[in-house]
Formats: C-alpha cells, structure tokens, sequence
C-alpha cells in the first residue's frame, strides 16, 4: 500500500480509529495524507479534493500516449473510460475514496477489488479495475480492463475467469 495513505486505509477499513490515523499523518508531515483521513470520517472538503484528485490522476495517466495506443488496440475509447471512472468515483464515499487510493501495486489493487467484490460495492470493484488499467504494463492493463468489462457478477463465468487471471498473474 502507499504509505500516505496507509492510515486513512486503516480508518476505513476499522483497523485505527480516526485519531491514531490523524496522528500517523502529522507523523509524515504530509497533508494528502490528512485530508484521506478525514474524508474517510466524512469531511465533504476532503471528500471533494480526493474525488478531483483520483480524476485528475486518472485522467492523466490514461491520457498517456502509450496507453490511449493501447486501448484503441483493445476496443476502448479513453473518453469514454474517463467519463465512467468520474461517474464511478462521484458515487463512492470517503471510505471507498480511501480504498481507491491507497494501493501502490497491482497486488494491492487487485485484493482490494476483492475485498469490494465480496462486500457488494460493484462501484469501487470497477473504479479499482478501471484505476488498474493505465498505472501497470500491457498484460495486467489487460487483465484489468477484462476484469472491469465482466464486473462484478460473482455467478458470471466470465467473471470468475477474469478474477482467476488476475489472481494466477500474481501468484
């Protein structure tokens, strides 16, 4: 996980109250940081500068030359991409928020999806997805998008496979 925003995880998840997780933020004198915890507590600022920050971010990365080529080949519009991680986004709250952001790799990513997919929020398990797609190489883009495409039914064949081709990629 990324250590920034390891405590608002924490918080959301209810492994730290929101104090300690305050508290770790002020350790690493970072404000990012801070304002996941709060968002994760409810704050709407923070829950607003989160949901503007994971847009812009995906946005640009998506945006990438390299990536917009890549997704052509696949049959995805970039526009179209961007436009739904905004809608799955606005509908997601500070706890989700903190879930979108904190992972740092594809192993990360790919769990927390899970952890969406078995607690019935079909929304993050898509932005997860969707946020896997432009950050890590064409084969797990790949493997991302397919398991976003199939999302989130559990009794889909399809969907199941999608998950197992993740999950034999990390392991």
């Amino acid at each position: 996980m990324h250590i920034l925003f390891l405590p608002a995880l924490m918080v959301a998840l209810g492994i730290a109250k929101p104090e300690v997780g305050i508290k770790l933020c002020e350790e690493s004198n970072d404000e990012g940081c801070v304002n996941s915890v709060l968002a994760v507590k409810g704050n709407s600022t923070a829950v607003k500068q989160l949901r503007e920050w994971l847009i812009n971010d995906f946005h640009k990365l998506i945006s990438e030359e390299d990536v917009l080529g890549w997704l052509k080949g696949f049959g995805f519009d970039a526009e179209s991409l961007i436009n739904e991680f905004k809608g799955l986004v606005y509908g997601l709250d500070g706890k989700s928020l903190a879930q979108l952001t904190a992972p740092d790799y594809s192993i990360a990513q790919f769990v927390l999806m899970l952890h969406a997919v078995i607690n019935h929020n079909e929304n993050l398990a898509k932005a997860h997805a969707l946020m896997g797609a432009p950050y890590y190489g064409k084969l797990l883009r790949r493997l991302f998008l397919e398991t976003y495409k199939e999302c989130c039914d559990l009794e889909s064949e399809s969907f199941r496979r999608a998950i197992a081709k993740l999950f034999f990629y990390h392991v």
